[in-house]
C-alpha cells in the first residue's frame, strides 16, 4: 500500500477546501414570518442574496406554488420584480423584491426566492414564506349614499313642497 506523500496530501486539501468555500459564494436571506394580508391591498417581499463578486454573476428569482409544482414569478401585468444591489468588501448584496399592487384570494400559497452563481452553477434557495390572502371585510356589502342628515333634509325639502302645493289652491 502506497502512502500520498506529505505535498501531494496538502496540495489536494488546499485545492478541495477552496472547491468547498467557491461553492459556498451564494446565500438567500429574508424572513420567515407567515403573513395574512387582506385581498386588494398590495404587499411586498424583501429577498437578499448574497455572494462574492469576483465568484459569482447572480440569477435570482421568486417562486410561488399552492400545491407541488413551482412557477417562477416572470408576469410583469401581475408582477413587479425590483433589484437594487450594494457592493461591500468582496461581497454583493443584491435586494429582489417582489411587488404585488392589488392582492387577490388566488395569490395565496407559498412563495420563495432562490440564486444560482452563473459561472459555477451553485445554487442556494430560501425557506418557503406562507401567504394567506382573506376577504375584503365588506366586499358584498352595499353602502346607502344616504346619511340620516340627508334623509332629514330630504323629508323637510318634501314636506315643505306639500306645503307650498296646499297654500297655492
Amino acid at each position: 500500500m502506497q502512502m500520498l506523500h506529505l505535498p501531494a496530501a496538502f496540495l489536494i486539501m488546499v485545492v478541495f477546501s477552496s472547491q468547498l468555500t467557491s461553492l459556498a459564494t451564494v446565500s438567500v436571506i429574508y424572513s420567515r414570518e407567515p403573513l395574512t394580508k387582506t385581498e386588494g391591498l398590495s404587499l411586498s417581499l424583501k429577498c437578499t442574496v448574497e455572494f462574492k463578486t469576483k465568484d459569482c454573476d447572480i440569477e435570482a428569482k421568486w417562486w410561488y406554488t399552492n400545491s407541488s409544482k413551482l412557477f417562477p414569478l416572470v408576469d410583469p401585468n401581475s408582477y413587479l420584480i425590483t433589484v437594487n444591489e450594494t457592493e461591500r468588501a468582496e461581497h454583493r448584496l443584491r435586494n429582489i423584491f417582489l411587488t404585488i399592487s392589488s392582492l387577490k384570494l388566488q395569490d395565496s400559497g407559498f412563495y420563495q426566492c432562490d440564486a444560482t452563481c452563473l459561472n459555477s452553477g451553485t445554487q442556494a434557495k430560501g425557506h418557503f414564506v406562507h401567504l394567506n390572502v382573506t376577504a375584503e371585510p365588506n366586499k358584498g356589502l352595499k353602502f346607502s349614499a344616504w346619511s340620516g342628515h340627508l334623509k332629514t333634509d330630504a323629508t323637510a325639502l318634501a314636506l315643505s313642497a306639500i306645503l307650498l302645493l296646499l297654500w297655492c289652491y
